[in-house]
Parts: C-alpha cells; sequence; structure tokens
C-alpha cells in the first residue's frame, strides 16, 4: 500500500512487466510499465500530484518491483 493505494500484478496477464495501481472501492487506477523505463499506460480518476508521487515511488523502487514480478511469473508456471 501506498497513499492508499494497492500496487500489484494481476495474475495471467500479459508479458511485458508493469503494476497496477488501484483504490477498492473506487473506479480510481493506474497502469504502470517497468520495462524497459517505467511508464504511465494510464490513470483514472487519480489526481496528477498523486499520479507523481506513485511513479516517483515505482522509479525508487523499480528494482523490488520487477523481483517481484520475476516471482509472480515463476510461481504461475
Amino acid at each position: 500500500m501506498f497513499l492508499g493505494y494497492w500496487i500489484g500484478r494481476f495474475a495471467n496477464e500479459e508479458s511485458r512487466a508493469h503494476v497496477h495501481v488501484v483504490k477498492f472501492g473506487s473506479r480510481d487506477e493506474m497502469k504502470i510499465w517497468l520495462e524497459p523505463d517505467v511508464e504511465v499506460e494510464f490513470t483514472r480518476g487519480i489526481s496528477r500530484s498523486v499520479a507523481n508521487k506513485i511513479v516517483a515511488e515505482i522509479r525508487r523502487r523499480r528494482n523490488e518491483c520487477l523481483d517481484k514480478w520475476k516471482e509472480c511469473v515463476r510461481g504461475n508456471r
């Protein structure tokens, strides 16, 4: 959790590493690619200032996010 948002991966999705950012109970969400660089795919319902904080945190923790992504992929084989 970061700023009240869940950040994670949904199973059985595309192979390019990314995270979803979701505020449960609302329609607020983002999708952020982790490779080749951190890049926002889309944002819905999240203010620009909050989205910028989330992206900065993902950039700061990119290696951790990629490690978690790889763990999930290995676990789903």
